[in-house]
């Protein structure tokens, strides 16, 4: 019995660690939504292309960092399911962006990146 859950565990579990999503608010120019996408484990699991981008240096271009990511995204995935925005992806994929960084420093470079409508 235990061999069969274990079994049956491994087989729900294993694809999960490929579930990718990302949310883009919307903008002007595109419609917002989340995404949920099989792909490389390459993010975290609620990683979003604002987690990429939070690196890049002050002079450095954030908007095509995010162009890039999202475009990496969507070239590297499988889309399973396009959902409308939702603002509690997109605050969650804003706190998954800031793990493991300083916080201060961090939300100064998503503030910069929410000027650009991401």
């Amino acid at each position: 019995m235990r061999r069969a859950l274990l079994v049956l565990a491994l087989v729900v579990l294993l694809p999960a660690l490929f579930v990718r999503s990302y949310s883009l608010p919307p903008a002007p120019d595109r419609r917002g939504g989340t995404t949920i996408l099989l792909s490389v484990p390459n993010r975290p699991l609620f990683g979003s292309p604002r987690a990429d981008c939070v690196d890049t240096p002050e002079d450095g271009s954030v908007i095509a960092c995010l162009i890039a990511s999202v475009n990496r995204s969507r070239a590297e995935g499988i889309p399973l399911l396009s959902l409308p925005f939702s603002p509690t992806a997109y605050g969650l994929s804003e706190r998954v962006a800031l793990l493991g960084r300083d916080e201060a420093a961090g939300k100064a470079q998503l503030a910069r990146i929410a000027r650009f409508g991401w």
